[in-house]
């Protein structure tokens, strides 16, 4: 990636800066490219527009966390793989502490968390998973092909659910994708069959690949909680595309229909992920508070968040020093195209089944999704404000 003269920029000031982020940036993935922006660019002033412009674009070209990637963009470009390093953790560490105090609290203290309180954090992420369909749509859907496949995907995957047909979902649309849209044509073209890149710059992309495809064999081979949770992570974090709403699905197929966890613990921590700054993807800490393992909960935890934000550090810190040439490719963008308008149609089935089906049980329920449906769409409360609200609806109607 081309650089900009750089601002000297200490090690304590990268942490502090993302430290800060992670404590107060709520709403989401699109809510962060907001806040890093007016962070980095306008405030501090260690980025311009169009260097910041890059690192957005790549991010959201890749699998994975799209606002956690744009800060391990910004900490590598000053402080290399460090530099990576101290903006995840920084940013990522308010919202896992605040998860894994909360599925802690579920998993010993279950009789003091009132059942209206789930089910109003239940409530909510129809509505907040509905609003990310509708926006995702509205950017990504630009043709007839891509409501086509939008459409087929999820109703493949509410027929016939499962990860497998989810992943073989994505690389079809892909692949229609890239012979669908191959007419379309761009200003700039790369007339190059082959990039020029060093060994040690692809390295990180290999070990990608190795991980990918050798850690399900591992798992077959010596099957141990803590390799399977390793490779359920990893591919999770490999396959996500649109942002890390889609998360929920993937995760839902490797561990709620496979019966690790209990549904409604899984989606009442979805639903609190929601009321926390911070990446979605530390609903994983979340996770391995309830995922069995040869360890204790407090390592398990922090090994599933480790495992789901590895492929993003691989694939970007691999990408990064040829994505101007990459992008230039028509073939890669229009597969990319198929894949954007696929994930919709899994989050769609993902919104039927679990969400719906297990939210919608009884006129409470109902009700709590319509005041969830009002608040999110016609009030300018906070999201992570208006968990709070439904939640306290929730428990208010156990009283009624």
């Amino acid at each position: 990636m081309k650089k900009s003269k750089k601002t000297k920029i200490e090690n304590l000031d990268i942490f502090l800066s993302f430290l800060l982020l992670g404590l107060t940036s709520f709403g989401g993935p699109i809510a962060h490219i907001g806040y890093f922006r007016n962070f980095f660019v306008k405030e501090k002033k260690w980025l311009d527009e169009k260097l910041y412009a890059d690192f957005v674009s790549l991010c959201n070209f890749l699998p994975g966390p799209s606002s956690s990637q744009v800060g391990i963009s910004i900490g590598y470009y000053f402080k290399g793989i460090k530099g990576a390093i101290l903006a995840w953790v920084g940013f990522t560490t308010p919202s896992v502490i605040i998860l894994m105090l909360f599925g802690y609290t579920i998993l010993n203290y279950d009789s003091s968390i009132p059942q209206g309180v789930l089910q109003g954090l239940k409530a909510i992420v129809v509505v907040i998973v509905f609003q990310a369909i509708l926006g995702m749509s509205k950017n990504l859907l630009k043709d007839n092909f891509g409501y086509i496949i939008t459409f087929f995907t999820a109703l493949f995957l509410i027929i016939f659910p499962s990860s497998f047909n989810q992943l073989m979902c994505l690389i079809m649309s892909g692949l229609i994708g890239g012979f669908v849209y191959k007419e379309q044509k761009r200003k700039e073209k790369n007339k190059k069959f082959f990039i020029d890149i060093s060994f040690w710059n692809f390295f990180p992309l290999i070990l990608f690949f190795v991980f990918l495809f050798i850690l399900p064999i591992i798992t077959e081979i010596f099957n141990f909680n803590l390799l399977n949770l390793a490779n359920s992570f990893f591919k999770v974090g490999s396959i996500v595309f649109g942002g890390g709403h889609v998360v929920l699905p993937l995760l839902k197929e490797e561990f709620v229909a496979s019966g690790m966890i209990e549904n409604d613990l899984f989606l009442a921590g979805y639903g609190a992920s929601q009321a926390i700054p911070g990446p979605l993807f530390a609903f994983s800490s979340y996770l391995g508070i309830f995922l069995r393992s040869e360890f204790n909960i407090l390592f398990t935890s922090l090994f599933c968040l480790f495992f789901i934000f590895l492929p993003s550090f691989l694939l970007l810190i691999g990408t990064l020093s040829i994505w101007n040439e990459l992008r230039k490719f028509n073939l890669i963008t229009n597969v990319f195209k198929g894949f954007n308008a696929s994930v919709i149609g899994l989050l769609i089935a993902a919104l039927y089944d679990p969400i719906i089906i297990s939210s919608l049980k009884s006129y409470y329920d109902f009700a709590l999704i319509l005041i969830s449906f009002v608040v999110l769409f016609f009030t300018k409360i906070p999201q992570w404000a208006a968990v709070f609200l439904i939640s306290f609806c929730g428990w208010i109607f156990t009283y009624i």
